[in-house]
């Protein structure tokens, strides 16, 4: 299983989010998207989740034990039409 990995260094705003659909368009079915991005962004984490939903992913978020990272792991829901 292949992943694509994406550090965002601000997470509010329209340019994180052209940065995960272009992301989204290297990831296949039944690989990963991770989304990783400073602990202190993750209360704009729900603009990306939002936007991962409305793009048929499922997702997963985790805070890192040190508290320092927080990850968003995507999956697609179901195989990209072509």
């Amino acid at each position: 299983m292949a992943e694509v990995s994406l550090h965002l260094d601000r997470v509010d705003g329209t340019n994180a989010l052209e940065k995960i659909e272009q992301a989204m368009q290297e990831v296949g079915f039944g690989e990963e998207l991770n989304i990783t991005m400073d602990a202190n962004d993750a209360h704009h984490s729900d603009e990306v989740s939002d936007f991962l939903a409305k793009k048929d992913f499922d997702f997963q978020p985790i805070g890192s034990h040190d508290g320092k990272i927080y990850t968003i792991t995507a999956r697609r829901k179901n195989p990209p039409n072509n």
